[in-house]
């Protein structure tokens, strides 16, 4: 699995420098991006694919040094709200590999975390008191959008895309 580091966020972990990913298929892509927002640093991670959206608030220092871990927990339990088994989930990342730090993916996938992150501006209601903000990502993960990985379609939601990219993949 790659974790697509964007510039900001490589600045705010002090990363010189990153290489470029190996992986074809977008699906087991993540953009993760570093926001300032409701007084909160949040850890958005996108998928590059499906904009499939998980967000973490309150990430402290010791949580940006495991990055990676709090990745993928970000992703786990941004499946498990969407309803998907802890078989499912396990095959995923069985199928996507270790996770590994890269450049972004491309303008779509980067476009696809902007928009997201729009998206969460229009969402009303507080950070919840834990690091996964279940509330938030659901709704961001509800807005009609495209996506990079489904060249052709129109438009439909983060959410319809993941269970189309879990289908495609056997996982469904």
């Amino acid at each position: 699995m790659e974790l697509g580091i964007t510039i900001p966020l490589q600045k705010h972990l002090k990363i010189k420098e990153l290489n470029y990913g190996g992986i074809t298929d977008l699906f087991f892509c993540w953009e993760l991006h570093i926001i300032r927002f409701e007084k909160k640093n949040l850890l958005i991670v996108v998928n590059a694919s499906n904009r499939f959206c998980c967000i973490m608030a309150g990430m402290m220092a010791k949580d940006w040094k495991i990055i990676a871990q709090r990745a993928e927990e970000a992703i786990r339990l941004g499946f498990a709200s969407e309803g998907y088994t802890e078989e499912q989930i396990d095959q995923y990342f069985a199928m996507a590999g270790d996770a590994v730090m890269t450049k972004t993916h491309g303008r779509r996938p980067v476009a696809g975390l902007n928009r997201a992150i729009e998206g969460l501006y229009y969402v009303p209601t507080p950070a919840e008191e834990q690091l996964y903000q279940n509330f938030w990502s659901h709704e961001v993960n509800r807005d009609l959008c495209h996506a990079a990985g489904f060249t052709g379609c129109g438009y439909d939601n983060p959410w319809s895309f993941l269970k189309r990219d879990m289908q495609r993949v056997g996982i469904l």
